[in-house]
């Protein structure tokens, strides 16, 4: 049985190989459609595009490895089935029981990379990708501003600016129209203004000196003048990419533990998130071995059709599986229950629950099945 051990891991792990490909892909194109505009607005150089997509593949792998496990079983043992390798190997007197093995083995393997790569290279690729979205909204007044001519695409303002200097972002004679920000249409002028990012929260803040603001009602038969010293305009920029450097999802396993202990010296704050994260890379890192006998299960009919029910199986098995994961998470970390903020094994329990359903699935189906085989 050694060689056909070796035989079942070799075929698991291309397929597996092949899955995270395509996954990740997938997910790529998805997240450039959705940062085109960014990219495209930022007037990005390729370098930084590619640190970028790095950064997102990399965060990516903690949920592409347990799904392209999923389908990279489907599809070997669909093969198998459809190919009535199953069922020869049956008549030999190869039990279910003992042909699952080599997939548990693996799924073994699997789990424990999806943890290692859940709580170090995740968090570092999630890092890396907002450390790449900070340099380029850093340069966002070079990129958008033009001296000498008005601009219609920053902090939604008509901005005219006189000179830029690109290595400061010093702004040198500054018109300001804005028809959105106030009730009132106002234009703002300044014999200077910097741009200054916060690298940690993504908030840009403009700040212009020594100027003029001209505030004109709704009925336009008055204008009110306002002399300043110095004025802030604000933009967060988070909302474009929908990320958050101290997000729990950024930390590894010590920023996690950290702020674990943090929050329990301080019983007012809600540690819900961080409960839920810590669960929630575990849990479904082990769902890797979950899914071996649900999978193995599926297809040990031995039909035909064993091959072309893999994809549509899997999809189906993705759908349940993560809405009803979503459903649960979400639902957990906004119920306005006391008693959920309180206790963190409660949280464990609520994210453990798809992994409850697979197992339950999957032991039923196998016992079944194996009983028919």
């Amino acid at each position: 049985m050694k060689k056909l051990d070796i035989y079942f891991v070799r075929e698991i792990l291309k397929a597996f190989a092949l899955s995270i490909g395509v996954a990740e892909l997938v997910l790529l194109s998805l997240q450039g459609i959705r940062l085109a505009g960014v990219i495209v607005g930022q007037g990005l150089e390729f370098p930084l595009i590619f640190k970028m997509l790095v950064g997102l593949a990399v965060s990516f792998l903690p949920i592409v490895l347990p799904i392209s496990f999923l389908f990279s079983l489907l599809i070997v043992f669909g093969r198998m089935a459809s190919d009535r390798e199953f069922l020869a190997l049956q008549a030999m007197g190869r039990a279910p029981s003992r042909l699952v093995m080599p997939g548990l083995c693996v799924g073994v393997l699997i789990a424990a990379l999806t943890l290692g790569v859940s709580f170090v290279w995740g968090p570092a690729g999630n890092r890396n990708f907002e450390i790449s979205m900070d340099t380029a909204l850093k340069k966002k007044v070079t990129s958008v501003l033009r001296a000498g001519t008005f601009s219609e695409g920053f902090l939604n303002m008509v901005v005219f600016v006189d000179q830029i200097d690109p290595i400061t972002q010093e702004l040198r004679r500054i018109f300001m129209f804005d028809e959105k920000s106030f009730d009132e249409s106002t234009a703002i002028s300044a014999k200077r203004g910097n741009w200054l990012q916060n690298s940690m929260s993504g908030v840009g803040i403009l700040r212009l000196y020594d100027g003029l603001m001209l505030v004109q009602d709704n009925k336009g038969d008055r204008v009110q003048r306002i002399r300043f010293d110095e004025y802030n305009l604000y933009a967060d920029f988070t909302s474009d990419v929908g990320r958050s450097r101290d997000s729990p999802a950024s930390q590894d396993w010590n920023g996690l533990v950290t702020k674990r202990a943090a929050l329990q010296k301080e019983p007012q704050k809600d540690a819900r998130s961080v409960w839920m994260e810590i669960a929630r890379r575990i849990a479904v890192s082990f769902a890797c071995l979950l899914f071996v006998p649900l999978c193995f299960s599926l297809v040990l009919d031995n039909k035909r059709t064993a091959k072309n029910r893999a994809v549509f199986s899997g999809l189906v098995i993705v759908l349940i599986y993560w809405t009803l994961y979503f459903g649960i998470a979400t639902w957990f970390q906004k119920a306005p229950i006391e008693v959920f903020k309180r206790y963190e094994i409660l949280s464990w329990l609520a994210i453990w629950i798809p992994n409850v359903v697979v197992a339950g699935v999957g032991a039923w189906l196998f016992r079944k099945r194996s009983r028919l085989a």
